[in-house]
């Protein structure tokens, strides 16, 4: 069992330094530098203006720090097949955990100090905290996410109770901390030593004796999802999974009423298609970001703008999803009209990211009359990009496709 963890956890480290190389190349770490040496400026010119001890400090500081401890979950490296040939295994696979507390544990522990390190002076000038009191909240953070593993992996076998929630860890683990900031001063070697405790105290849980193969490899399945959604925004995975699913609280944007059948498709493409639909929602998240940490009105019109034709430029290949499916070209579906249904659709979701990336500019520009500008220049930007640039896109598109 110890040569098989360790044959997988090299396979692992393979594959993530291939992907985390294609991710973050050097223009990506040339944007991030960029972005965060902006963030990083505003934060300390305006540091200087914050007034001290303000009632919200303490628990934003706590949801902050909260949030860092639920980045980061449990690789266990099963496959699907290990139910099968390592079902008779269940006594050894304490053995089989032991050397993957440590390998979790790096990215946890270095976002837990780089937060702490970026909240330091935050802390110390305006919330009243010291030196000391920030060294044990890191050391009760890591003592957290120790104790977090160990109740998933708890939670792998048959109990009587079920060990992990994560809602619920994540919302004790709030609480505790910030009841351990009250007081005439903050005392976070409270939170720290209840930490501790209970990374002690569960090995001495009640444990089954028979692993719980479908939860494990369920759980896993799910981690390589998100962490395969991740890659997916850089680069090609080859063994990326697509689920597409229902979300019913977007079901109104869907008009069922009044529209061709090549509309009703596309729509339910952008909406549940994760590939499309997350696309968009990080656009638009990056666009909102970006330009609240730019101060000058200028770049942030520019890089609206640049945000603005990247995601059409990536939303257009949308038009393609269904046409080497032999049911849609089965279907009496009038082929002559899908390049209008799928630019109807677009111009929608586009629409949509420039009323946002306009609301930001009049929120955080500091200049007002430049923002006002702006907006009406990302408009007609959007018009020439929805009624020029994209049906000829659109043409070219399906001139390409074969069948």
């Amino acid at each position: 069992m110890t040569d098989l963890i360790k044959n997988r956890l090299n396979k692992n480290f393979k594959k993530q330094t291939h992907y985390l190389t294609l991710v973050f190349n050097d223009f990506f770490i040339l944007a991030l530098i960029f972005l965060f040496g902006a963030l990083m400026f505003w934060y300390a010119q305006n540091i200087k203006k914050w007034p001290n001890n303000l009632w919200f400090y303490k628990p934003l500081l706590a949801l902050i720090w909260t949030t860092t401890l639920g980045i980061g979950h449990f690789a266990t490296l099963f496959n699907r097949a290990d139910e099968h040939f390592l079902f008779n295994q269940d006594s050894e696979m304490k053995d089989y955990f032991k050397p993957l507390y440590l390998h979790n544990m790096i990215l946890p522990v270095v976002l837990i100090i780089l937060i702490t390190g970026i909240l330091l002076p935050f802390a110390t000038m305006r919330a009243g905290f010291s030196i000391g009191g920030l060294i044990f909240i890191m050391i009760g953070l890591i003592a957290s996410k120790n104790l977090q593993f160990k109740l998933i992996v708890r939670s792998f076998y048959f109990n009587k109770h079920d060990y992990y929630n994560t809602w619920l860890f994540l919302g004790i683990n709030f609480i505790v901390l910030y009841l351990s900031f009250l007081g005439h001063y903050p005392n976070p070697l409270i939170y720290t030593t209840l930490a501790i405790a209970g990374g002690i105290g569960v090995d001495y849980l009640p444990r089954g004796k028979i692993f719980d193969w479908y939860k494990a490899l369920d759980y896993e399945e799910r981690r390589v999802d998100l962490l395969n959604n991740f890659y997916s925004m850089f680069t090609d995975v080859a063994d990326k999974k697509v689920h597409i699913s229902r979300r019913k609280y977007l079901d109104f944007l869907i008009k069922k009423d009044n529209q061709t059948p090549n509309t009703y498709i596309y729509q339910r493409v952008l909406l549940r298609d994760p590939e499309y639909s997350n696309l968009l929602i990080r656009m638009i998240i990056f666009a909102l970001l970006l330009i609240a940490c730019l101060q000058d009105a200028r770049w942030a019109i520019a890089s609206g703008a640049l945000i603005i034709f990247l995601t059409l430029y990536q939303l257009i290949p949308l038009g393609t999803v269904y046409e080497h499916n032999m049911m849609y070209h089965v279907m009496p579906i009038p082929f002559k009209s899908r390049g209008q249904a799928l630019r109807k659709v677009l111009q929608k979701g586009m629409l949509l990211e420039w009323g946002l990336v306009s609301l930001a500019l009049i929120i955080f520009s500091p200049q007002k009359l430049e923002a006002f500008e702006g907006v009406l220049l990302l408009l007609a930007l959007t018009f020439l990009l929805l009624y020029f640039y994209l049906p000829s896109k659109i043409e070219q598109l399906f001139k390409k496709v074969r069948y």
